[in-house]
């Protein structure tokens, strides 16, 4: 005990150390922040393979800066300024693998010192309150330290995406927003600039930072008129003193014009983006704690022990802005750390699309502000007097530094671990479900290089993904992506039977193809090219596994022409009253467990998602057995289905013992509201099966 208060005076006295001889202890800490950010940034950076979403940026930054910026203005789902920013860097750099990562390594680095402005203007408040027990302001340095070792934050600061300068972006603009409230005279010129520039920046930067202007604009809005002008001292007797920010409004109405183009391209790529999220994420409020705390990394009970001590320094800030009488850092603190998510949930009931790194930049950004200042506060704050009356004062005055030091101790004792397993590459230890790491193309590449020769081909399912392989393959075997001539990640662009097409012209007289399987299910929902290549062709071994994508082999010498596999065993052509036919079925027993494969063909837009169901019914109109779903996997609904689409669906029955003699199988189309008739008027198409389960001619 006597070892911990000696510590713990230690430490206060030079928390508390107002000026040095050549560096204040602010200053020393600060850049000691910044250097951990640093070195923790660039710890085992290319530990872990480039993946889709990097090497798609890099494609079109190798292609030059104007090249850049006009091709991922019409294909990426963020607007080109890091894009731009990256083609030159690479000019400059190289497109290594560690260069393209190092640009992200020194954005992440520039926030640190950001976000260090901003514990400190939060923990001072927009009236310069001193915290009188310890006799100064907060320094920032505990908002710098937790952003330097959050892995979350760590995670994207490597990453070759806009995310990395994206939150600097707007952290500076967050600061900028404080400042403009603050500030008086010629300064408040400087950081309206300022506040117009950054936030017009971090928007080009990635549209979902503007979830840091809604927050700065909703608090800075609400601090006016609840609480009258900031900078001044004297309290607002009216309405006016509230409302003549001339600077905050001015701002905030020229952001918002400059904006609209903005908001029309998102209104645009809105309509033009797909998703892989069919609905809200039932338990994301459970996520958001895990994945921007240690859980991807580390087990329970650590998980829950590391949402428990930031919660703890939470409340420690919140008591030190209520007890100052900061309301201006009480609201910004409220409003920071809900509105964010509120938002993304309406968003995402819009348009079912949910991540959390759309939060780095807003609800990311406050929560290392708010532990920061929590671990300050208790390290520099005592107990109030009246507290201190049962035992001894000097012992008491060190009762919140005792806990400030705990809880950072177990901060960093828990991030330390999470951080190394990060740097291995390793993810999704208690999230084995709903969490998956980036997938090793680098591996995968090496291994088709060390085994592949000049006759094999490369298909790779989806074909948005050929661009990873493709930054990284060198060999002589032919490589393309189905879909064909896409760099797009689009649930509208995905494979049907033509693919097989597409296979055999592409394969041509090559022996083998290795089969790389990335979101297949997204690219190839009804997994038509993996089930016909397993079903008919010779599968070669391949003796390594890889983290999170597959690699198969197959010998295609015996199983030409490609194009030919798929057709269906029982030819038809039964038309529906909606732009749809079924062109044949076929039906495979194995033991109990029937399989039943329909074969679709679209010819025209079909407006409505519609759910087939296959009914196996007994010769006495007993239901044997059925299975619904949604046509052509929910990633690919029939709304989605194109003109000219030929779609084979894979339904399975558990038939049970014994044969089904004079049975039928009932096949259809329907909604909720409604079964899809035929074009006959019947809500079905028939099939009597002979004894066995053989087809005949349907009803």
């Amino acid at each position: 005990m006597e070892l911990l208060v000696a510590v713990t005076q230690s430490i206060m006295r030079s928390v508390n150390t107002q000026k040095r001889p050549h560096l204040t202890a602010d200053l020393a800490f600060g850049i000691l922040a910044v250097l951990i950010a640093f070195a923790i940034r660039l710890w085992d950076l290319n530990a872990t393979s480039l993946w889709y979403d990097e090497t798609f940026v890099l494609v079109h930054a190798r292609e030059g800066i104007v090249q850049a910026v006009t091709g991922l203005f019409r294909e990426d789902n963020a607007l080109p300024l890091h894009g731009l920013l990256l083609a030159i860097w690479i000019k400059l750099a190289g497109d290594y693998e560690f260069t393209a990562r190092y640009l992200s390594v020194l954005l992440g680095t520039i926030g640190a010192p950001l976000v260090i402005r901003v514990g400190r203007a939060v923990g001072a408040g927009l009236k310069r309150t001193a915290d009188s027990a310890a006799g100064r302001p907060m320094s920032g340095v505990g908002a710098g330290l937790a952003y330097a070792a959050l892995p979350i934050l760590v995670y994207y600061s490597q990453e070759v995406r806009m995310y990395a300068l994206a939150m600097p972006l707007a952290t500076g603009f967050t600061w900028a927003g404080w400042r403009l409230l603050a500030e008086r005279g010629s300064r408040k010129r400087g950081a309206e600039i300022a506040y117009v520039t950054l936030g017009l920046l971090m928007m080009t930067a990635h549209l979902f930072a503007g979830l840091a202007w809604a927050v700065t604009g909703i608090w800075g809005t609400l601090t006016l008129v609840l609480t009258g002008d900031p900078a001044s001292p004297a309290p607002p007797t009216s309405w006016k003193p509230r409302l003549s920010h001339t600077s905050w409004w001015r701002a905030n109405i020229l952001l918002a014009a400059l904006a609209v183009p903005i908001g029309l391209w998102a209104l645009w790529r809105l309509q033009t983006d797909a998703t892989s999220v069919s609905a809200i994420p039932s338990e994301a409020l459970r996520w958001i704690p895990i994945l921007f705390g240690v859980g991807q990394y580390l087990a329970q009970p650590w998980t829950t022990l590391f949402v428990i001590v930031s919660l703890g320094a939470i409340l420690a800030c919140l008591i030190h802005t209520l007890r100052f009488r900061q309301a201006g850092s009480t609201l910004w603190l409220l409003i920071s750390l809900t509105l964010p998510i509120a938002i993304l949930f309406l968003m995402t009931s819009v348009k079912a699309k949910w991540n959390e790194r759309y939060l780095l930049s807003s609800w990311g950004i406050a929560l290392v502000v708010a532990i920061g200042i929590g671990w300050e506060h208790l390290l520099t704050c005592s107990l109030p007097r009246r507290l201190r009356s049962a035992t001894r004062q000097s012992l008491e005055q060190l009762i919140p530094g005792i806990v400030g030091l705990l809880l950072i101790a177990s901060w960093f004792a828990l991030v330390a671990p999470a951080l190394a397993r990060q740097a291995e590459g390793t993810w999704a230890v208690a999230l084995q479900d709903e969490w998956h790491p980036r997938p090793d193309f680098r591996g995968v590449t090496r291994y088709i290089e060390k085994h592949a020769t000049g006759e094999d081909a490369i298909v790779v399912v989806g074909g948005y993904a050929a661009v990873a392989i493709d930054y990284y393959y060198e060999g002589p075997a032919h490589l393309f992506g189905i879909p064909l001539g896409t760099r797009i990640l689009d649930t509208q662009n995905t494979a049907d039977l033509q693919v097989l097409e597409t296979l055999q012209q592409e394969a041509g007289t090559r022996e083998r193809i290795w089969l790389v399987l990335w979101q297949d299910r997204l690219a190839d929902p009804t997994n038509l090219v993996q089930s016909v290549l397993v079903e008919a062709c010779h599968r070669l071994p391949v003796d390594t596994r890889f983290t999170n994508v597959g690699l198969l082999l197959f010998d295609i010498g015996s199983c030409r022409p490609l194009d030919q596999l798929a057709t269906p065993a029982f030819p038809l052509d039964i038309a529906f009253e909606a732009p749809i036919r079924l062109k044949g079925y076929d039906l495979i027993q194995k033991d109990n467990m029937w399989e039943v494969d329909l074969w679709w063909h679209t010819t025209g837009d079909i407006d409505e998602d519609y759910i087939v169901f296959v009914h196996l019914v007994g010769s006495d109109g007993t239901m044997i057995a059925q299975h619904d779903h949604i046509a052509g996997d929910d990633a690919y609904p029939t709304s989605h289905w194109r003109v000219g689409t030929r779609l084979r669906d894979r339904f399975f029955l558990e038939v049970g013992e014994g044969t089904c003699r004079d049975c039928e199988l009932h096949i259809g189309l329907y909604t909720m509201e409604r079964r899809l008739l035929l074009a006959d008027g019947a809500d079905a198409v028939t099939i009597p099966l002979s004894y066995g389960g053989a087809g005949s001619a349907p009803q």
